[in-house]
């Protein structure tokens, strides 16, 4: 499949939540987070937050545009956290700290926050002295999905870190493990949650809690 990479404009991002939200609507871990199904308010809320990234100088929106239709195959959201100093000082997440005004009714707030307050220690951890570029999300248009969209952006994203010479990391469920570790990411850490912890006591799938944290030294050309 032919695509061309191109920035997101901002009258996509509606465009860009709807990839994201039907390439998650199969996982299990979606109906844990938001067992009202996509409402109004949850399509609104990643819209406000997706549109606050947009407007974050550190962060830079991509799109794969299949060359035959014209169409968005996927997206890509980037924070090029190049600064060591302010890595390495950056506030973290109150874990008493309460939701936002616009969160979604129902939404699993504990869980959502303990994600987040994980991977900011784990970015502490292991890359707060270092420059890095973070892949806070890639999604394929569920159409698109198996050819190549997915990989020219994270080729775009890998050719980035490797003109800097700094590292690249990201969260992967356990279906994205083959593609990242093609790229040369490497596990560094495993978050498994007990559900029932965060309210959720139906019977899930042991993966649908699962986060491999994964970490890219930069390919320097010999």
């Amino acid at each position: 499949m032919a695509v061309t990479i191109k920035p997101l404009e901002e009258n996509e991002i509606s465009t860009f939540v709807r990839i994201e939200l039907e390439a998650f609507r199969p996982h299990p871990r979606t109906a844990m987070m938001w067992p009202r199904g996509y409402t109004d308010d949850l399509y609104a809320f990643y819209e406000a937050n997706k549109l606050k990234s947009f407007h974050d100088p550190t962060a830079h929106f991509m799109k794969a545009m299949d060359d035959q239709t014209g169409q968005v195959a996927a997206v890509s959201e980037w924070t090029f956290a190049l600064d060591p100093v302010v890595n390495a000082n950056k506030p973290r997440t109150d874990p008493n700290g309460q939701p936002p005004a616009n969160w979604p009714v129902a939404g699993n707030w504990a869980l959502r926050r303990f994600f987040k307050i994980e991977f900011e220690k784990f970015l502490h951890d292991v890359l707060g002295g270092k420059p890095y570029i973070l892949l806070d999300i890639l999604c394929v248009e569920p159409k698109f999905q198996g050819r190549g969209a997915g990989s020219q952006l994270l080729k775009w994203g890998t050719e980035q870190a490797d003109a800097r010479g700094i590292h690249m990391c990201l969260e992967s469920t356990p279906d994205g493990l083959t593609l990242y570790t093609r790229f040369g990411f490497v596990q560094r850490r495993i978050i498994d949650a007990d559900m029932k912890e965060f309210g959720y006591n139906d019977p899930y799938s042991e993966t649908a809690a699962v986060r491999y944290w994964m970490v890219r030294e930069p390919r320097v050309e010999q």
